[in-house]
C-alpha cells in the first residue's frame, strides 16, 4: 500500500504558476509533514508537458530551503488544469482534474498499484480549480509506448493490473465513492463533447487517421450510450481509464519492481478489461498483438481469480476486451482532440496509436457486439 496523503487544507488553490510561490509551497509541503520546520525560500519551475500530448499543465519545481534537512524533496511535480478555452467544456463535463485529486486524496494510500507520493491535493468542484503536488519520478524509467516492452514485463504489468482490479471487484466501498463516476454516467457528457471534438481531432490527425477509424468516428455517437452501459454492468471495479505504458514509471535498481502509475484523470467504475485493452493494443504492433493478446488476457484472468474473483468467465472477459476498443476510441476523440501534438514524439505517438487501434478494431469487429 502507498502512504496516505495529507488531508485537504485551507490553502488557496493556485490557478497559475505565478501563484505557486515559496510561501505557498512551504504551507503545502508542511501540511504533508515533509518539511519538519524548514521553509522553501526559492522555486525554479520547468515546464515539462509542452508538445507531448498532455491535457494539463505540468511543471517540475526545483526547490531551495532555508536550511538542509534529510528527506526534503529537491524537486516536486506540480499539476494544474489546462487553460486552453477549447478544453473548458471537457473539464467542466468530465472533471478529469477533480477525479485525479480525489483519487490521490481518497484512494492512493489504499491501492495495490503503486502511485507517486502526493504531497498536496486541492480541488474545488464549484470552480473546477485544482492543484497537485506529486513526487518527482525523474530517476525512474518511464515506460515508452513507442518502444514497447518485453513480453515478460507486459505479463508482470498485466498481473499487477489484475491485482488492482481484484482488490476493488464488486467492493461495497464502490458505492461510497460518490465522486467517482461509472462509465455509464459519462455517456451524456461524451455525447455533448463528441461532435466538436470529432471535427478537431480529425483535423489534427489529418492523414494519420486511418480510413476505417475515420468512418467509425462518424458513426460512433449513436453507440456511445450502449457501449458505456455495457461496460458499466456488474461485475465492476475501479478502472484507471487511461492505462498506458507511458503512465508507468519503473524505479531504478536491481530487478524489475512494480511500476508507479500516474495520470488518474479518467479513473472510474466499470469493467476492468478496459484497462487491459488500452494497455495491450497500444504497446504491441498488430502482428505481435495477434500472437500474444489471448495469452495476456489469460494471464489477466488467471490473476483475477488468484485475487479472489469468481463468476467471471474468460469468455466474458474477451467480450469486454473487444467492446472496450470502442470506448477507448471515443476517449481518444473526446480528450485527444484538445491535446498538443506539435512535438515530434507526440505526433509519432498519435500515428502509432491510431494505427494499432485501427488494426485491433478491424480484427475484433466490436460493433458486432452491439
Amino acid at each position: 500500500m502507498n502512504d496516505r496523503p495529507s488531508p485537504a487544507t485551507s490553502l488557496p488553490i493556485p490557478t497559475s504558476l505565478a501563484e505557486i510561490t515559496p510561501s505557498w509551497l512551504t504551507r503545502a509541503l508542511s501540511g504533508g509533514g515533509m518539511l519538519e520546520g524548514a521553509e522553501v525560500v526559492a522555486c525554479s519551475p520547468e515546464t515539462i508537458a509542452e508538445g507531448k500530448g498532455f491535457m494539463n499543465r505540468v511543471f517540475l519545481l526545483h526547490l531551495e530551503y532555508d536550511r538542509p534537512g534529510p528527506g526534503l524533496p529537491a524537486t516536486v511535480l506540480a499539476k494544474l488544469p489546462a487553460i486552453d478555452p477549447l478544453m473548458l467544456p471537457l473539464f467542466h463535463l468530465l472533471g478529469p482534474n477533480l477525479r485525479e485529486v480525489n483519487f490521490f486524496r481518497s484512494l492512493s494510500w489504499d491501492c495495490v498499484l503503486r502511485t507517486p507520493v502526493c504531497y498536496c491535493g486541492l480541488a474545488d468542484s464549484a470552480t473546477g480549480n485544482s492543484a497537485l503536488l506529486l513526487e518527482d519520478l525523474g530517476r525512474s524509467r518511464q515506460g515508452d509506448s513507442l518502444a514497447g516492452c518485453s513480453l515478460d514485463e507486459a505479463r508482470q504489468i498485466v498481473r499487477q493490473l489484475a491485482a488492482f482490479h481484484a482488490q476493488w471487484w464488486e467492493s461495497p466501498r464502490l458505492a461510497r465513492l460518490d465522486w467517482l463516476p461509472s462509465r455509464e454516467t459519462e455517456a451524456l457528457a461524451f455525447r455533448k463533447l463528441y461532435e466538436p471534438a470529432r471535427q478537431s481531432f480529425l483535423e489534427k490527425a489529418g492523414d494519420l487517421m486511418p480510413p476505417g477509424l475515420r468512418q467509425l468516428a462518424d458513426s460512433l455517437p449513436g453507440h456511445i450510450a450502449r457501449i458505456k452501459a455495457l461496460l458499466s454492468k456488474p461485475p465492476r471495479t475501479i478502472v484507471h481509464g487511461d492505462f498506458r505504458l507511458d503512465n508507468c514509471y519503473f524505479p531504478s535498481g536491481v530487478g524489475s519492481p512494480s511500476p508507479l502509475v500516474l495520470d488518474w484523470e479518467f479513473c472510474g467504475i466499470g469493467r476492468g478489461a478496459l484497462d487491459l485493452a488500452t494497455f495491450v493494443c497500444e504497446i504491441l504492433p498488430p502482428a505481435q498483438r495477434r500472437r500474444e493478446e489471448r495469452g495476456l488476457l489469460a494471464e489477466y484472468h488467471s490473476a483475477l481469480e488468484s485475487g479472489g474473483v469468481t463468476g467471471y468467465s474468460i469468455e466474458q472477459c474477451w467480450i469486454d476486451y473487444r467492446l472496450s476498443l470502442l470506448d477507448i476510441f471515443a476517449l481518444w476523440i473526446v480528450s485527444g482532440a484538445f491535446c498538443d501534438y506539435s512535438g515530434l514524439r507526440a505526433t509519432t505517438f498519435l500515428s502509432n496509436t491510431l494505427a494499432r487501434l485501427d488494426a485491433a478494431i478491424s480484427d475484433h469487429s466490436p460493433l458486432d457486439l452491439l
